[in-house]
């Protein structure tokens, strides 16, 4: 391409796509979004709310860096599985590991071989029915 022959105009919208493509995210990979997900999950909220129900692992409450940890250990343990113990398990469904209230999902790609996605939630009570047809 010869940006010498491009109208100021044409120049114009060269500049906007190449200022769009540099904005767009990078594509994201496990450390990344482990990281993320450490980084912006409300661990003092889910303390606050286990000293509240004085909710107790192995007899002793967890500290905010225990529960961390912890966390990075599901997230991680959840997309191991999903790529090896679980690779013969639909695409789409996602692994779960969880303990103490955790829960890390991990989702894959259609090839089954790249993490796309991981979900941390921590869970205070829940209820589902199903009829199985």
């Amino acid at each position: 391409m010869n940006l010498q022959n491009l109208s100021k105009d044409e120049l114009l919208n060269l500049q906007d796509l190449i200022t769009k493509a540099l904005e767009q995210p990078k594509e994201k990979d496990l450390e990344y979004m482990i990281r993320d997900i450490i980084d912006e999950f409300d661990f003092d909220k889910v303390e606050r709310t286990m000293e509240a129900l004085n909710w107790k692992w192995r007899g002793e409450t967890p500290t905010l860096y225990d529960l961390r940890k912890e966390a990075e250990h599901l997230l991680r343990g959840a997309a191991k599985s999903r790529l090896s113990d679980f690779k013969d398990t639909h695409h789409d469904v996602a692994i779960i590991n969880a303990t103490g209230g955790f829960e890390a999902r991990a989702y894959c790609n259609e090839n089954k071989t790249k993490i796309t996605g991981l979900d941390l939630a921590f869970i205070v009570t829940s209820w589902d029915s199903s009829i199985e047809e």
